[in-house]
């Protein structure tokens, strides 16, 4: 049996802290709620340190889910100036199953504010694979086939939704 692994990753124009960032916050929060009751959710890393959630340093322990990185997409040294980022990771039955919870209900409506709330990436703003039911993807893992999806584009190892592939690594047909 395998499972589906789901990294996303976008900078946020403001502060996480910030009066602007307080309405995503709230919508975030929600979104976990919802996703952690969704048929064929199984986890995301947030669940083993709950503590963290929105206040995560770079290097800042996830126990199985590995040390919290970023994507080279994010200069460290725009922190001075209150930048930040925004990760998750999480593990889900299948391909159809995250894509049906990404796009419909509280997730949809909170994805159609996002120009609110983040900058336009020039990157993929998320990258799937396939883990089989004993591993648990890292925050390296994900960052890791975050960058190779922007580089080469979708294959086996890192893919999007337009682009699925199978538990096998065959390329699927979307609908």
């Amino acid at each position: 049996m395998a499972h589906i692994s789901l990294y996303t990753f976008g900078i946020i124009k403001d502060s996480y802290r910030s009066e602007a960032m307080k309405e995503f916050s709230r919508s975030a929060s929600a979104v976990f709620a919802a996703a952690a009751t969704t048929e064929g959710f199984v986890a995301h890393a947030g669940q083993s340190r709950p503590d963290l959630r929105g206040a995560v340093e770079i290097g800042q322990d996830y126990g199985p889910w590995g040390s919290y990185v970023v994507p080279r997409f994010f200069d460290r040294s725009r922190e001075a100036d209150g930048a930040s980022r925004v990760q998750t990771l999480s593990l889900w039955r299948d391909v159809e199953v995250a894509r049906k919870f990404s796009y419909s209900g509280l997730h949809r409506a909170t994805l159609k504010r996002r120009s609110e709330w983040f900058e336009r990436p020039q990157w993929p703003g998320y990258v799937l694979w396939w883990v089989s039911d004993e591993i648990i993807p890292t925050w390296s893992d994900g960052v890791r086939r975050l960058e190779m999806l922007a580089d080469e584009g979708p294959t086996a190892s890192g893919f999007d939704f337009a682009h699925p592939h199978d538990s096998e690594g065959h390329p699927q047909m979307t609908n």
